[in-house]
Formats: C-alpha cells, sequence, structure tokens
C-alpha cells in the first residue's frame, strides 16, 4: 500500500512523504501497525505518538487525519491501497505530533 504522510511543522508549507508499506496477509493493519512500519523500517525521522500508552483507543494521544476524517491511529483499521495521513489539527509540533 501507499502512505501519503505529512511531515513539516507547519501548514503553511505543507510536504508529504509518499511510503510503500507492505499490508499483512490476514488483512489486520492498523495506521498505527503503518506508521510503526516506516519508522522501524523506512524513515526513522518521522515523529508520531506511539500506542504505548495505551493501543487501546482510551487515551486519544494517537489522532491522526486519515484520508480527511480524524480517527485514532491504534483503533483505525487500513483496508485502502493508498491512505493520505496528516495531523488531527493545526497546533503541530512536528510531522503528527500536535498539542
Amino acid at each position: 500500500m501507499k502512505a501519503k504522510v505529512f511531515r513539516g511543522d507547519s501548514l503553511a508549507d505543507p510536504r508529504y512523504d509518499v511510503y510503500d508499506v507492505p499490508l499483512p496477509s490476514d488483512g489486520t493493519c492498523t495506521v498505527m501497525d503503518v506508521l510503526e512500519y516506516i519508522y522501524d523500517n523506512l524513515d526513522g525521522t518521522l515523529s508520531f505518538y506511539t500506542h504505548s500508552v495505551c493501543n487501546q483507543g482510551i487515551c486519544g494521544r494517537c489522532g491522526v487525519k486519515t484520508n480527511g476524517k480524524v480517527a485514532l491511529a491504534c483503533m483505525r483499521t487500513v483496508t485502502e491501497e493508498e491512505i493520505t495521513i496528516e495531523p488531527k489539527n493545526d497546533k503541530i509540533v512536528k510531522d503528527l505530533v500536535t498539542l
């Protein structure tokens, strides 16, 4: 699948990087799985909130926009062949990390 990920610290000058991410054969993949694959295997400079806090959709720290809709990265299942991942709001610290 192709993952188009927002990069930078401002919506004023948006930049997106596109990554090829293999989907597991069993079809169970979340946005968090995609982000972790990118960080672990393709680009260790990507900033995002990891699921180490809860991974159960409780804390809300991993909120991002996926294809224009706000969702929790740890809960949102990926079924598309292409996905765009952006910050959930305009208070960007870096990449997908927001206040």
